[in-house]
């Protein structure tokens, strides 16, 4: 389906449904007092396995929660919109592999909030347009980088309480997904 036969309604209807969701979660979390800790995601140990499914839907304050559906909901759609061929796979990717390394790799904390999930749909987006060098996917990259360029300083340790590596294990997510969908097909490939 090109672009233009997609509709904004049509682009944003996964990320609106994953956005409920966490909703869902926050206020079954927060109004039911059901504790959450059991679905984050705890690096190298058998219960932090369940955290690779459900970290990214738990978040620990109102804060955290609306600092990521914005995001979420803008960049996901611009996936769909402009990349509806490729879309969920790319969602799937930066949703798990992010997890995945966080599981593997990260301090042994709880991890949970979809900002590894952000970062990856934004640095995919970021790296398909330096990539493919067409004017589409470089004007969206440029976009992105002037509206969420702010997202960089989320890559390095700077607050113990922020999960800096899943903020850059979102970048490699987003990264590794740009590169391989970059070399299948052409620079005029429609996604």
């Amino acid at each position: 389906m090109s672009t233009s036969n997609r509709s904004i309604y049509q682009s944003i209807w996964i990320p609106l449904r994953l956005a409920l969701i966490m909703v869902l979660f926050f206020v079954v979390q927060t109004y039911l007092q059901v504790e959450m800790r059991f679905l984050a995601n705890e690096p190298r140990t058998l219960e932090g396995l369940v955290g690779i499914l459900f970290a990214p839907l738990v978040h620990i304050s109102l804060f955290h929660l609306l600092s990521n559906l914005f995001p979420l909901l803008c960049l996901g759609t611009v996936v769909y919109w402009f990349y509806g061929r490729i879309a969920s796979a790319v969602f799937l990717r930066c949703y798990l592999l992010p997890q995945v390394l966080v599981w593997l790799f990260a301090r042994p904390n709880l991890h949970v909030g979809s900002s590894g999930l952000v970062y990856g749909l934004a640095f995919f987006l970021i790296f398909l347009g330096f990539f493919r060098k067409d004017f589409k996917s470089l004007f969206i990259s440029i976009l992105i980088l002037l509206f969420f360029g702010g997202l960089f300083y989320g890559i390095v340790p700077n607050y113990s309480g922020i999960s800096w590596e899943s903020h850059l294990a979102g970048v490699i997510a987003g990264g590794i997904s740009a590169f391989e969908f970059s070399k299948k097909g052409g620079a005029n490939t429609e996604y």
